[in-house]
């Protein structure tokens, strides 16, 4: 089970799996994948809002990433 994240480093992480970040749309902002059309909404107070480890779990299952992605980050 990953550790929480700070916000900014899941967006840095995310881009290079061409996973984007969206602002705007709606109450949440969103991690949004172009090729599948699958989302996944967030809580966000700015890019120091920390991702908590059930959140970043469901990144991994929500898009299918490998499982240790955000180790060592």
């Amino acid at each position: 089970m990953p550790e929480n994240l700070e916000l900014r480093k899941v967006i840095k992480v995310l881009k290079k799996y061409g996973i984007i970040f969206i602002t705007g749309k709606g109450r949440h902002p969103k991690f949004y994948d172009l090729e599948t059309k699958k989302s996944y909404p967030v809580k966000s107070h700015g890019k120091k809002t920390t991702i908590l480890s059930y959140a970043l779990n469901d990144l991994i299952e929500k898009f299918g990433l490998p499982a240790d992605i955000f180790e060592n980050k």
